[in-house]
């Protein structure tokens, strides 16, 4: 047999028509800047329209920015939108005819059109109708919302293309929408009610004087909740952003869920935060009651929406179960932790006698307020009494929370040892500064207190875990890691062939003489053969007469 040269596979003549891997190369390149030059003309092209729409429905030609504005909008059209059109028209061409329509490419030009369109649009028209609410009229913003709107709609019909429509990740654009949808929705939701409530509670603490009516903010914010509204229903079920699989889809829904139980958190603590202030405090009831209005209004419009995606998580797989639990955990032991710091601080607080002991009744019902809503919500959704599963202890997201929270947990501790080490250090050299010693570290020793708790717990569970997995996990045999093949003859992929069937790295050395052919049968009986087999290496030579011949190699 011959010496090795190369440690790779002689190369076979390459199949007429088979793209190389520099043919490959050179098509991904081309896509991606194809589709950025797309994306680009298409932008200058919607600006340009908008701007000479919004000087025909304006009634004039010279609007805000006078003779420039307007040569800038005639170039953006009479440019951007023949080159953008041909553009379009050579790539279609290959989208029909090629193996564009399956590049991820198109698939992320797609999805950042449709929901830089879809934004564009909405906010545009938000803001229309808003001013026209207040008496304004905006024609920039209604052209800017009518022609995106079409930049939207010829998109979105390019996504529903039998022919047209993204091989890969066909959902994107959809979960992107819905996601954007549900954050309008809720924005706009809580200002109305936080408006509704706010106008009721006048009778306790009177606004200051406004140049608005109450009403005022109240429609603005429903046009907000309408269009947010119709832009969360749209895409979760006419574009099946409910219905769409994958992981992408997963983490999406495990973020909504996140972010409606930390505003619904958030907005409960703030509530009872208010109530113990009404009680306990001596502050007037108008200065206790200002959150009240916007605590209420987020704490119902966060529970609907949790409740809406909870449900929804209910029916998804395992992982993205547990995700969303461990989310909601990590959101409740933020909230715990925190209220936990303040009431420690709060106690200092109230050891020094230079800070005024309703400021330190403030400080200590805030934090009793945190800890009450996030301890509880925190127990329910991590369940620290219950026997961890082994598919628990060893599943990854399990294993990334414990090391984010303990590894942050860390890291704010240390920091926080060093602003107490400053601090003292500072009132040593400087005793008689502003405020004792207590009163200057009180708030790092509150969230030292706080952290470490967090730290020594999450790091606990997390060697627990870690041990239970080990002790679960069947030992694995040992395989060969790297395969030297001897041939007489063998296909131009037959590393790639061997590495799918034993999963080893392949060198491909050429026999001369007393070694036989590789084909896919071959390659077949290759994992029978290296059965049993521990080495890092192994020389395995390829019979004439279709044998397998292993041979274990040290080092």
């Amino acid at each position: 047999m011959s010496a090795p040269g190369a440690s790779s596979a002689p190369s076979a003549p390459a199949a007429p028509g088979a793209p190389t891997a520099s043919g490959r190369a050179q098509g991904v390149v081309r896509r991606v800047l194809v589709f950025l030059i797309l994306f680009a003309l298409v932008v200058i092209a919607a600006i340009g329209l908008s701007g000479l729409l919004e000087r025909a429905i304006g009634g004039t030609i010279t609007l805000a920015g006078g003779t420039a504005a307007l040569a800038q909008s005639l170039a953006f059209t009479f440019i951007g939108v023949p080159l953008a059109g041909l553009l379009w028209w050579w790539e279609r061409r290959r989208l029909l005819d090629s193996d564009d329509r399956a590049s991820l490419a198109w698939s992320l030009y797609l999805a950042a059109m449709s929901t830089t369109a879809l934004v564009t649009a909405t906010v545009a028209l938000g803001s229309a109708a808003a001013a026209g609410i207040e008496g304004r009229w905006r024609p920039g913003d209604l052209a800017t919302g009518v022609v995106w709107a079409g930049v939207w709609f010829w998109h979105r019909s390019l996504r529903r293309s039998e022919r047209l429509s993204p091989a890969r990740l066909p959902g994107l654009s959809a979960i992107l929408g819905w996601v954007y949808g549900v954050g309008v929705f809720a924005t706009g939701a809580i200002a109305a009610l936080a408006a509704l409530v706010g106008e009721a509670l006048a009778v306790v603490a009177v606004p200051l004087a406004s140049s608005q009516q109450w009403w005022v903010p109240l429609l603005q914010s429903l046009v907000w909740t309408a269009l947010g509204g119709l832009v969360w229903w749209w895409h979760w079920r006419r574009e099946g952003a409910r219905s769409a699989s994958g992981a992408f889809a997963g983490v999406a829904l495990v973020i909504v869920v996140g972010a409606a139980a930390a505003a619904t958190l958030f907005a409960i603590g703030t509530v009872l935060f208010v109530l113990l202030r009404l009680v306990f405090d001596t502050a007037p009831a108008a200065e206790a009651i200002e959150p009240l209005d916007r605590a209420i209004a987020a704490a119902l419009v966060g529970g609907i929406v949790w409740v809406i995606h909870a449900r929804v998580v209910a029916e998804r797989t395992d992982a993205t179960r547990r995700g969303a639990r461990l989310v909601v955990s990590a959101v409740a032991l933020i909230g715990a932790a925190s209220g936990f710091g303040v009431v420690v601080n709060a106690l200092l607080a109230a050891l020094t006698p230079t800070l005024a002991g309703d400021n330190a009744r403030t400080l200590l019902l805030g934090g009793l307020s945190a800890l009450v809503i996030g301890l509880p919500v925190w127990w329910i959704a991590w369940r620290p009494g219950r026997a961890v599963p082994v598919e628990d202890a060893a599943s990854t997201a399990r294993r990334v929370y414990l090391v984010a929270v303990f590894g942050a947990s860390a890291i704010t501790a240390i920091v926080t040892l060093l602003i107490i080490g400053y601090r003292i250090f500072e009132f040593v050299l400087d005793p008689g500064g502003a405020g004792g010693l207590i009163e200057r570290i009180r708030g790092p020793v509150g969230l030292l207190a706080a952290t470490g708790i967090v730290f020594a717990y999450h790091f606990a569970v997390w060697r627990r875990d870690r041990a239970l997995a080990q002790e679960a996990a069947p030992e694995r045999p040992r395989r060969v890691g790297r395969i030297v093949l001897v041939a007489a003859t063998a296909p131009a992929d037959i590393a790639e062939r061997v590495k799918a069937a034993t999963a080893a790295s392949v060198v491909l050395w050429q026999a001369t003489d007393g070694a036989g052919p590789v084909d896919d049968a071959w390659v077949a009986r290759l994992p029978a053969a290296l059965e049993g087999v521990s080495a890092p290496r192994a020389l395995v030579v390829a019979e004439p007469d279709g044998g397998v011949r292993v041979i274990p190699l040290a080092g």
